[in-house]
């Protein structure tokens, strides 16, 4: 006769690595952000419709969370460096390509993994202003569950392209 007690703590026993690990797992995957441009051109085409930002949460660290991001922005521009930042924002500035130098148009969140962003803080926008782009991260008007403000942790360039990492207290 089976035993009751071991019939079921082996599957538990078996099981609860695999759902830590999918739990990690979860906790670590990117998403992606579109932004969606808005162009003031009539010719619609000096613009790009959309632009990707990637983000990901880095696994957890008791009393804090970290979300690290980045975007092709070397796609649109040449010569990025970062123009401005503090403790809560940052912006980039790069020269439009050809393509896009006529590009008139400012653009925000509109996505988060093909579905609607709804939240309410915009804190990746850009704007495409005489031959030049603007990305900027501003966490300014968020905050954690400890009602503390959200701030940027590290703002740099990885291959001439933008990456950032941002986060909290928990």
């Amino acid at each position: 006769m089976i035993n009751f007690k071991h019939f079921i703590l082996s599957p538990s026993i078996v099981l609860l690595p695999l759902l830590s690990n999918l739990s990690a797992f979860a906790q670590n995957q990117s998403q992606k952000i579109e932004l969606k441009v808005y162009s003031q051109n009539e010719q619609k085409q000096s613009c790009p419709d959309k632009v990707v930002v990637t983000e990901q949460t880095r696994p957890y660290l008791e009393g804090s969370f970290t979300t690290d991001g980045s975007v092709n922005l070397s796609a649109y521009a040449s010569n990025i460096s970062v123009l401005s930042s503090n403790e809560f924002s940052v912006t980039w500035v790069g020269k439009l390509k050809p393509k896009y130098a006529k590009c008139l148009a400012s653009a925000g969140m509109s996505k988060i993994d093909g579905e609607k962003y709804s939240g309410n803080l915009n804190y990746l926008r850009m704007h495409f202003v005489k031959g030049k782009v603007y990305f900027i991260l501003d966490m300014a008007g968020g905050f954690d569950p400890n009602d503390y403000p959200l701030v940027v942790v590290n703002k740099s360039l990885k291959n001439g392209n933008p990456t950032w990492s941002w986060g909290g207290t928990d």
